[in-house]
């Protein structure tokens, strides 16, 4: 069965070209563009057998996991099934193991592996000779193209087989920005390697030796400074590795050969939810819903997935030489601004529900104030949370009070502005149950005006207290502290009560035209 599975593989591919000659055309074209670009980077990787061994370990090591990176993530942008998708085979009654290997070995004739297979040398060349390194770094080669065909194989078989539901398919995407935000640092630190003078820092190269991508890369440079202990290390982590991806690639194959699970049914329990929570009032009543909202509707989900991914914008800052000492003040105050950014365009996301509201003659301070029940009940513990652990990082319990001040201040600023903003500047929004990702064009230029004010004025009233905590953290002016938290805590209050008061008159005035507008839009 294996080796049927191979020949129908070959098969596939000359039935492929055989009878189209455009098909044919693209083929060579596409194979002598791969092998082109792995042959230069295998003799980019194999020049640097000359240059010192710890930019060699930096490079190589960074660049290679870089690779493997990519084999696990890029199958996840596929539309069409993969040849090798077990399910094809599910009807057929052959073997589960059978299916496995001959599945695992038809796929591996492609370009992805013919890519693999002409870096390899590169590789092996970069290390040099002597003392048994260009041997291990074949064993190395070997090792991590066995991970990277595999893991791609695996994540292939999950986007077609497992990542069959929207929702699924949501939180695949913000996976996504998580794995690109945290390749950041070693994209610049390979940047910075390539730069004329430059040098890199080796420390992103290191963390990823003792991670399933870059262990058995990092192999022939362990081996080459004599650490038996990280050889060990690397060959085990390696090891396990290759064998986790197999077992989850038996597991897939197992799974696509039994009939599939029913789809996910909401949970119909019993119960109000949010609404058991809150009063029994106009304000009581939107601010469940609202919460319902956060907590339901994927535009909403998706919106704060980025809020905790937002420390990690930092971390290149800190690679590009910036101290982490003062970097550490950065996320809490960057966090409660979007927060606070939030809700800034969410009549627009009511869609067709805001007739519920304009029906109900529900008033413009209960809409306004219920809205502000998500950020409030987020952002309060964060800023008090997040700022004792950011002054924990500083390492200055001083720091405290101006970073509660700062973050507070953009906070509820931002706050009171999107309580204006979103009543008397809405602008297209995505549909309810439509991608979140898929945002729709606004005609004129509402959504710049509305999103370049909000976040504008939210800075523009936190200055005092951004203002004094400069002069306590630079300069340790006396009582600046004090004043930073004084200012921030009362510009962001006084700017939420005014925008809660101008949006409730403004929508209370407007509701007729925010009900067509969203309507239309």
């Amino acid at each position: 069965m294996v080796a049927e599975l191979l020949r129908l593989r070959l098969q596939t591919i000359a039935n492929t070209v055989r009878h189209e000659p455009r098909r044919l055309l693209v083929t060579v074209v596409s194979v002598l563009l791969v092998l082109g670009a792995s042959f230069a980077v295998s003799a980019l990787a194999g020049s640097l057998r000359d240059d010192p061994l710890s930019d060699v370990r930096a490079l190589v090591v960074g660049a290679g996991a870089l690779v493997v990176v990519a084999y696990s993530v890029l199958p996840f942008a596929r539309v069409r099934p993969p040849w090798s998708d077990p399910r094809r085979l599910a009807v057929l009654g052959v073997p589960e193991g059978s299916a496995a290997v001959g599945l695992a070995l038809g796929g591996a004739v492609g370009l992805p592996v013919l890519a693999l297979v002409a870096v390899a040398p590169g590789y092996v060349r970069s290390w040099g000779e002597g003392q048994g390194i260009a041997s291990l770094a074949v064993l190395a080669v070997v090792l991590a193209g066995a991970t990277a065909y595999l893991a791609s194989l695996v994540a292939a078989t999950i986007n077609s087989v497992v990542l069959t539901t929207r929702r699924a398919r949501q939180f695949l995407v913000a996976g996504g920005v998580v794995v690109a935000v945290l390749l950041v640092p070693l994209v610049i630190d390979l940047v910075r390697a390539t730069l004329p003078g430059g040098r890199t820092s080796g420390v992103v190269a290191d963390v990823l030796a003792w991670t399933p991508f870059g262990a058995a890369l990092a192999l022939p440079g362990h081996a080459a400074v004599g650490e038996t202990g990280r050889v060990v290390a690397d060959l085990v982590v390696a090891v396990v590795t290759l064998v986790a991806l197999w077992l989850a690639w038996r597991a897939l194959v197992a799974r696509a050969f039994v009939d599939q699970p029913e789809p996910d049914v909401a949970d119909d329990a019993a119960g109000l939810g949010w609404f058991e929570f809150v009063r029994a009032s106009p304000t009581g009543a939107v601010a469940g819903r609202s919460l319902t909202y956060w907590m339901r509707d994927a535009r909403y989900r998706m919106s704060l997935v980025i809020i905790p991914i937002l420390p990690l914008l930092v971390v290149p800052l800190g690679i590009a030489g910036i101290s982490w000492h003062w970097l550490a003040l950065v996320p809490v105050p960057l966090m409660c601004l979007i927060l606070g950014f939030l809700p800034h365009n969410d009549v627009a996301y009511d869609s067709t529900a805001l007739w519920l509201h304009v029906a109900a003659g529900t008033r413009g301070l209960a809409d306004r104030v219920g809205r502000l029940a998500p950020p409030l009940l987020i952002g309060v513990p964060l800023v008090v949370l997040g700022s004792l652990v950011a002054t924990w990082l500083f390492g200055d319990r001083g720091a405290l009070l101006p970073e509660i001040g700062v973050s507070a201040g953009l906070l509820l600023s931002g706050l009171g502005l999107s309580s204006i903003l979103s009543a008397a500047m809405p602008y297209a929004a995505v549909r309810p149950h439509d991608d979140p990702f898929q945002q729709p064009q606004s005609h004129g230029s509402a959504s710049v005006t509305a999103q370049v004010t909000m976040i504008g004025g939210a800075v523009l009233a936190t200055s005092p207290s951004l203002w004094f905590a400069g002069r306590y953290l630079l300069q340790g002016q006396q009582d600046a502290d004090t004043w930073s938290f004084v200012t921030g805590l009362a510009a962001g209050v006084v700017v939420l009560v005014v925008g809660v008061a101008i949006g409730s008159r403004t929508f209370t005035r407007r509701a007729p035209e925010l009900l067509a507008f969203t309507l239309r839009s």
